[in-house]
Formats: C-alpha cells, sequence, structure tokens
C-alpha cells in the first residue's frame, strides 16, 4: 500500500523571543528577514512569522499589513504566541520634517495616533552611528496615505511631528497595554515637499508586491506613470536595505 508523500516537517514551539518585529509590507522587511539564520516559520490562515537569530538575539518578524487595525492584531499574535521582551515597529515613513532626506532613519521619541493621543517612547540606545542620518523624532500615525507635499505640511502643522506612518501608534498602544518595551525605527522613502504618485493607493498590494492589473491600467490612463511607479519601486528597494544594515546594530544594545 502506498503510504503516500510524507508530511512536511512541523516547526519546534517558538522559544520566547528577545525581539518582535513588526512590518506593515513585504518590500520593507524581507530584506532584514533574509539575515536571520537558523529560521523557523510559523504560519496561521492570515499571516506567518519568521522566527530566527541576528545579532545574538532570537528575533520574530511578522508582516502585518498595512493599517492600525492589522498592527495591532500582528502585535498581539507575536506576543501571544512569541512572548518577545521588545516590540519594534519597523519600516517606511513620509516625511514631515522638510529637513528629513530619502534615507534618513528616525528613532520615534513620541508616537501620535490619528485621534491626537500621545505616547513617549523611552529612548535609551547609545552607540549608534554618529551622523546626521539617523535621527530622532515624533511619529504621527494616519489612517490614509499622506500622499501630497500640501497634505504633509498641514499634518506636520497639525501635531508638530516629523514622520508619518499607518501603523506605529497600534503597535505602542498595545505595547503599553502589555507593559512590554517599544521602538519605533523609520527609513524615510518619500521626502516632505515630494508628492506621490497619485495611483499609489490602488498599485500597492497588501503584501507589500505591486498589483499588475491595477498597475497596468494605471499606465493605461498615465502612461507617464511609469516612470513615477519605476522610482517608487526603486526608492523602496533602497529604503528596506537601509533597514537591514542599521537593525542588527540597534538589537546588539537591546537587553
Amino acid at each position: 500500500m502506498n503510504a503516500g508523500p510524507a508530511a512536511p516537517p512541523i516547526a519546534p514551539p517558538p522559544v520566547p523571543a528577545d525581539v518582535g518585529i513588526v512590518a506593515a509590507l513585504s518590500i520593507e522587511i524581507n530584506p532584514l528577514i533574509a539575515r536571520l539564520s537558523n529560521v523557523r516559520k510559523y504560519s496561521s490562515e492570515r499571516h506567518t512569522i519568521v522566527e530566527g537569530e541576528l545579532s545574538g538575539k532570537i528575533v520574530a518578524v511578522i508582516i502585518a499589513g498595512p493599517g492600525r487595525k492589522a498592527a495591532r492584531r500582528g502585535t498581539q499574535l507575536l506576543l501571544g504566541g512569541h512572548r518577545p521582551q521588545w516590540i519594534l515597529s519597523a519600516g517606511f515613513g513620509g516625511a514631515l520634517n522638510p529637513d528629513l532626506h530619502r534615507n534618513d532613519l528616525v528613532f520615534g521619541t513620541e508616537v501620535i495616533d490619528p485621534e491626537g493621543n500621545r505616547l513617549t517612547i523611552d529612548l535609551t540606545l547609545h552607540d549608534q552611528e554618529s551622523t546626521s542620518r539617523v535621527v530622532t523624532g515624533a511619529i504621527v500615525t494616519s489612517d490614509a496615505i499622506v500622499r501630497t507635499a500640501a497634505e504633509k505640511a498641514a499634518l506636520r502643522a497639525r501635531t508638530g511631528a516629523d514622520v508619518v506612518d499607518m501603523e506605529s501608534s497600534a503597535v505602542a498602544a498595545v505595547c503599553s497595554e502589555r507593559n512590554v518595551r517599544f521602538l519605533a525605527i523609520r527609513v524615510i522613502s518619500d521626502e516632505a515637499g515630494t508628492d506621490l504618485p497619485a495611483e499609489i493607493a490602488t498599485i500597492l498590494g497588501r503584501s507589500g508586491g505591486y498589483r499588475v492589473g491595477a498597475a497596468l491600467g494605471a499606465i493605461w490612463r498615465r502612461p507617464s506613470s511609469l516612470k513615477d511607479m519605476w522610482a517608487l519601486r526603486e526608492h523602496a528597494v533602497a529604503a528596506a536595505d537601509r533597514i537591514s544594515r542599521f537593525v542588527p546594530g540597534v538589537l546588539k544594545e537591546l537587553s
């Protein structure tokens, strides 16, 4: 009797992680995941958590999807299954402060949610690279993409924030509720004076890849959008590489 194909190996139960990383999109965090060693994967209906070792730490990474609801759910999954001592919200951010430039790294000192609630982050890190391209600042979370320079300027005037994203305040809120230490690290993907392509909301899928059908439709309607989308993709690749090279040094300092 044919026993059929062997069942795939089952990953061992997750051990308590030192650090959990919550990202919205795969394009933001895949280069960092590629640096992990001794990788194990834990899949559910919605998510896969990748656990591995980096900089002497056990690290668990979840690609939660964009937005506050997804970020909150992803953070809760990490805390429930992997019990990390630290949570990092890591990924791309839009500059609101005109002094910030593309690929600058920003450590959040404060996160602000869309309702205006503020949470201060106690930064205790030292020995990071001494450069003007690594700074601290306030991060505001928006429930929609802040696309134009005018929208960015209005949000900065209203909140005083330096960077905008769509997740950090939700991750920070869960960590505050659970008394888990938290950091937010954002790499600038678009500058304060830059307008993102109008098609960005439709072409960027939840997984972090481009939706081919939507992209082809955008090109059909506005052929010049091809150049804009190609530049956007190149900027995203460079920003993700910046995160992957910087975060290992951060991990070494966490205890």
